[in-house]
């Protein structure tokens, strides 16, 4: 059995997913291939699933939510045949450019470390480790009152004991701010270190409260069974920014 699925390079809007399903060299007509993405909410099929023809051919037309900068991702196509599941995954990139700057920010942690538990999940066995953290994110950022969407970059690093997680060279699918006191990126980043390696969906978050302390939530999710989670306080470096585009710094 076999399920073939045929995915651009590069995938700028929209485009056309093809493919083909066959068992014992036969095509399967009238399979059900059903479409996914990892990270999810940055494209959407149609049709989905898709039904195979006498020839066991099949096509869905892929579409990249506007706004969506150049991204990752990995196209997933499952069917039944038989009784046997078959899955198939391509990786690829992704992007729709649009208004990419609803805010900027510049944010981190004071003295680059703060006090962290995480709760990581490492092919499906959970554990809690507790360490040392440092979170920055920099987005859409420049001193003047415009907005820069080439600035886009966020990091994570995790030290406990002799387990490092790292996510790097982060780039972000959206980002919200709220006033100067919220600040949140979502985007994908290459996990590293010796713990995680691969492609993880990456989210940050930061409040900001009184006496400039953040509350900060990381979390991270490659989609093969391996998740990272924290939510800890820590002071805001003295850099950090958040407001609208317009805003002098």
């Amino acid at each position: 059995m076999s399920l073939i699925i045929n995915v651009p390079a590069l995938i700028t809007c929209n485009s056309v997913i093809t493919g083909n399903v066959t068992c014992g060299g036969n095509p399967v007509e009238g399979a059900e291939i059903f479409f996914s993405d990892f990270p999810e909410d940055v494209v959407f099929y149609d049709p989905n699933p898709a039904i195979s023809d006498a020839n066991g051919d099949f096509s869905t037309t892929v579409t990249v939510f506007p706004g969506t900068p150049l991204v990752s991702i990995d196209v997933s196509a499952t069917t039944e045949v038989g009784g046997d599941i078959l899955v198939t995954n391509v990786g690829t990139q992704a992007e729709c450019p649009a208004v990419e700057c609803p805010c900027k920010f510049r944010i981190g942690v004071q003295g680059n470390r703060a006090h962290a538990n995480v709760d990581i999940t490492n092919q499906g066995v959970a554990s809690t480790l507790s360490g040392r953290i440092n979170v920055t994110a920099v987005q859409c950022f420049t001193a003047s009152t415009n907005c820069n969407p080439a600035v886009d970059n966020f990091n994570v690093t995790f030290r406990s004991g002799g387990t490092t997680i790292n996510f790097i060279q982060g780039r972000r699918i959206e980002i919200d701010c709220i006033d100067d006191m919220f600040a949140r990126v979502r985007g994908t980043a290459l996990g590293t270190g010796n713990l995680f390696q691969g492609l993880f969906e990456v989210l940050i978050e930061v409040s900001i409260g009184p006496g400039n302390i953040g509350t900060w939530t990381v979390s991270a999710n490659d989609n093969m069974g391996h998740t990272f989670f924290t939510t800890f306080t820590a002071p805001m470096s003295p850099i950090t920014s958040i407001g609208e585009c317009g805003v002098q710094f």
